[in-house]
């Protein structure tokens, strides 16, 4: 979901709560989705963990989406129970209500948080987002304006990879480069990206996409996106994983439009020895014998918390220091590693200096793609992309951006993958 529409579930959801509407309840999502894994973390500040999510797709069933198993809807214990509630929050929310009213579940105990706007708000948007477009142009002057409308810091991590080449065929000196999140300018601050502006609020990038659609011809903005789904009119998520266009390739042809050939670039990682030695020193970890766990995925499939537990103590027993990439109550550390939240401009020089990686596939794999550290990538083989794998779109490998990677697709979360992961990791 879009940002803007993020915070209306935030604040609907913070309502229920406190009206006491979840307590002592079984909490179920309708539907594998982004929207899913964000109403997850909402839940988890609230200490809410989710029983299950529910879905119609085989193939994503006995997975798992942020650390949560799927489930098929009669996989659910005692459907019709009055204390279960259901959350449903999709573009097919009237199909899916009517799915679980046939089955019996009353019209109170489902949640529905999808909103359809109205023609009137897509308009007042679009008149907000003149207003915007006018404050960044008195303070910026007529300068092309290059839009990431996408919380995912691995779409800036590649856009960063192309950046050089792209304002060097294109002969672009100045520009403004819009993100929407701080941990977004984090990673441009890698690639040396100039005048980043972070959005004021969430909602303002789709204000100004909206008037950007209204009045094309009276903007100067390019949006750095291979297919947003608020341009309802291009088609080309749908070319994904279609014969070969995996992630960076689909990036190289259709947002850039840089000729065959033209590789991603990994930046130059400044010396920032000093801040790393304060947090080996406040965690306890050791230079060259520490892995780095990353069990978070908002994107794709992901693993649940016994298997990370279990490969912790694995590797601890093996002399190994264990931490998590922790970004706080939704994404809390592993139980018994240090948790370790490192800011994104030194994550890559973090994880060469820890030595080990481990993660399941994430933007924040991405970020470390280029760093001298051993990396083994997770991937649900289960997990589709639009026409392929999630592997064979996301491979680090396949992408251009890593070589050396050690990328595992697995089939169940037990103790063989753990066994797998551990001895990948020995072999120094």
């Amino acid at each position: 979901m879009f940002d803007y529409q993020l915070v209306r579930v935030e604040k609907k959801i913070d309502k229920l709560f406190r009206q006491g509407v979840f307590r002592d309840r079984k909490i179920y999502l309708f539907g594998v989705s982004e929207n899913s894994r964000q109403i997850i973390q909402i839940l988890r500040t609230y200490q809410i963990e989710p029983a299950n999510v529910m879905d119609n797709d085989r193939a994503k069933q006995g997975s798992y989406c942020s650390r949560v198993r799927v489930v098929p809807i009669d996989g659910v214990e005692d459907l019709t129970n009055g204390r279960n509630l259901y959350i449903v929050c999709s573009l097919y929310w009237r199909e899916m209500a009517v799915q679980l009213q046939d089955r019996g579940i009353r019209k109170e105990n489902i949640i529905l948080l999808y909103h359809v706007e109205s023609l009137l708000e897509h308009y007042r948007h679009a008149v907000s987002g003149k207003r915007i477009y006018d404050e960044l142009l008195s303070k910026y002057g007529k300068v092309p304006m290059f839009v990431c409308p996408y919380t995912g810091t691995g779409d800036i991590y590649l856009i960063g990879t192309f950046w050089r080449q792209y304002l060097e065929r294109n002969h672009i000196e100045d520009y403004v480069f819009l993100v929407i999140t701080k941990a977004c300018e984090k990673v441009t601050r890698l690639f040396g990206i100039k005048n980043v502006v972070v959005f004021k609020k969430k909602m303002e990038c789709a204000c100004l996409i909206q008037y950007h659609m209204l009045c094309p011809q009276k903007v100067n903005i390019t949006l750095l996106n291979d297919s947003w789904y608020q341009i309802h009119t291009n088609p080309l998520e749908w070319f994904r994983g279609y014969k070969g266009l995996e992630f960076t390739e689909l990036f190289r042809r259709f947002v850039f439009e840089l000729p065959d050939g033209t590789k991603p670039e990994h930046p130059l990682f400044p010396n920032v020895d000093s801040k790393l030695d304060a947090i080996f020193q406040e965690k306890h970890l050791q230079a060259g014998n520490t892995v780095v766990l990353s069990p978070f995925s908002n994107t794709l499939a992901d693993l649940p918390n016994g298997f990370w537990v279990g490969v912790a103590k694995r590797l601890q027993q093996q002399g190994f220091t264990v931490c998590t990439n922790s970004g706080g109550e939704a994404e809390p550390a592993v139980e018994g590693t240090a948790a370790v939240f490192c800011s994104l401009e030194i994550a890559p020089q973090f994880v060469e200096r820890a030595g080990y990686f481990v993660g399941v596939r994430s933007g924040f794999c991405d970020i470390v793609s280029g760093s001298k550290a051993k990396k083994v990538i997770l991937y649900d083989a289960r997990n589709r992309f639009f026409n392929s794998s999630a592997y064979e779109y996301f491979s680090l490998r396949t992408m251009g951006l890593c070589k050396d990677a050690i990328e595992i697709q697995f089939e169940q979360a037990d103790e063989q993958l753990q066994d797998e992961v551990v001895s990948r990791l020995k072999m120094r």
